[in-house]
C-alpha cells in the first residue's frame, strides 16, 4: 500500500456526515432511480454499503417522489430520511432538508446524489482530508468537476437561507467561496444516471472495478 493511501485511511471521518439526494421524479428510468439496480443490488444499496460510509457520523437520505417504495430500503439498510414534501422545486431544496437534520454534530457534509453511487472509498477520504481551511472541497477527474462536493458546516447558514431553485453549484461557486479543487482518479464521479442506457455505462465501470 502506497503512503499516499495509508494517509487516507487515517482520515478522521467521525465528523463527517453525508447526505443522499432520491427525491426526484425519475421519470425517464421508468422506476425510482434509488431502486434501479446493477449487479443484483439498487444504486441505494451499492452507495449505502461502501466501507467509508459506516465510518460517517451520519448518514441521511432524502425523499420526496416515490418515498412510499424507497423509505422501507432505507430502514432495511439501517440509515434514516427525511423527506421533502416539495421536491419539485429543485434539488437545492433536497439539500436543504438534508442538511437541516444534522444540526451541530459535523463538520462538513457530503452531498450525494443517489444515481452517482460508485465513488471510490479513496475518493472520499481525499475529500475529506483536503477540507480544513476550504469551505467546499469538490473530486475532479481531469478537468471534469464531479460528485460529491464535501461541503463545510460553515456554508450550512447560506444554503440553507437561498431560494429552494437555486443551483447548488451556483451557491458552491459564488465569489467568496473557498473552493478546494481534489484531483482523483475516479471515474465514478462522472457517472450519473439519467436514462435507462446511463445504466450500461455505470454496469461496465462496476465491472471494472470488480475484476479479479
Amino acid at each position: 500500500m502506497c503512503s499516499e493511501s495509508r494517509g487516507w485511511r487515517a482520515v478522521d471521518l467521525g465528523r463527517v456526515g453525508l447526505v443522499v439526494l432520491a427525491a426526484g421524479r425519475s421519470e425517464r428510468m421508468g422506476a425510482p432511480k434509488a431502486l434501479v439496480s446493477i449487479a443484483g443490488r439498487h444504486l441505494l444499496e451499492h452507495l449505502l454499503q461502501g466501507p467509508v460510509i459506516r465510518r460517517l457520523v451520519d448518514v441521511v437520505v432524502v425523499l420526496g417522489h416515490h418515498s412510499e417504495a424507497v423509505e422501507p430500503v432505507v430502514r432495511r439498510l439501517g440509515f434514516r430520511w427525511v423527506l421533502d414534501p416539495l421536491p419539485d422545486r429543485g434539488r437545492t431544496g433536497s439539500v436543504q432538508r438534508g442538511l437541516a437534520a444534522f444540526g451541530a454534530k459535523v463538520t462538513g457534509v457530503f452531498i450525494q446524489p443517489v444515481d452517482c453511487p460508485l465513488v471510490r472509498e479513496e475518493t472520499y477520504l481525499a475529500l475529506a482530508g483536503k477540507l480544513h481551511g476550504a469551505d467546499v472541497a469538490v473530486p475532479a477527474l481531469g478537468r471534469r468537476r464531479g460528485h460529491p462536493p464535501l461541503v463545510a458546516a460553515r456554508m450550512f447558514p447560506t444554503i440553507l437561507a437561498a431560494p429552494a431553485d437555486k443551483p447548488l453549484r451556483e451557491l458552491l461557486g459564488a465569489p467568496g467561496v473557498r473552493r478546494r479543487i481534489v484531483p482523483v482518479e475516479d471515474p465514478g464521479v462522472l457517472v450519473n444516471v439519467d436514462r435507462p442506457e446511463d445504466l450500461l455505462e455505470l454496469e461496465e465501470l462496476y465491472r471494472r472495478a470488480h475484476r479479479s
